[in-house]
């Protein structure tokens, strides 16, 4: 009998309590939701750091553009002879054809000198375009101390380059003597 007893004993003690409330369903879910942000946050950080790089590399493709095609418009100017500043192919006058204000002329993509040589990853050939400027003594002297007038001619080359995109855009200029 004494077995029998302890038995029963056993079996009422071993009742199951229902003192569960849910509060590890509820941090769960709190650290689910904890997670998501984190995880949504660090992904448009990523996309944002992505569209910066883009833009940096257009940057400096159409820096280099613009570059090339400057360059190109110094040895333009280092021919022997030049032809004639009318307007016509990129080459304007000061005094009769004044050029174009490079920022709002919208005609780079038709008007212009393209560069020779091909650059691989722009939306379009980089372009420049060239004005004689006035004639200035050479450097040193001046009218009053030569009874020959030495003088040099100043021309300003405009260079416009893009990048991947036409909306990367770099404009270049610079001053040469001849």
């Amino acid at each position: 009998m004494l077995s029998h007893r302890i038995g029963i004993m056993i079996a009422h003690g071993t009742k199951p309590t229902s003192r569960q409330k849910g509060v590890v369903l509820i941090t769960g879910l709190i650290f689910l939701v904890m997670m998501t942000l984190l995880g949504v946050t660090a992904m448009q950080t990523t996309m944002l750091e992505e569209k910066m790089a883009g833009n940096l590399r257009d940057e400096n493709l159409a820096f280099q553009a613009a570059e090339a095609a400057l360059r190109e418009g110094e040895l333009f100017l280092q021919q022997i002879t030049l032809p004639v500043f009318d307007g016509a192919n990129g080459l304007y006058h000061h005094a009769s054809f004044p050029a174009p204000d490079p920022l709002s002329w919208s005609e780079w993509s038709t008007s212009g000198r393209t560069i020779a040589t091909t650059m691989p990853g722009v939306a379009s050939q980089p372009r420049y375009i060239i004005e004689q400027l006035v004639s200035v003594p050479l450097s040193g002297e001046s009218v009053q101390q030569s009874a020959i007038s030495l003088t040099s001619t100043m021309y300003r080359i405009i260079a416009r380059g893009v990048g991947g995109t036409e909306s990367a855009m770099v404009i270049l200029q610079s001053v040469y003597r001849r």
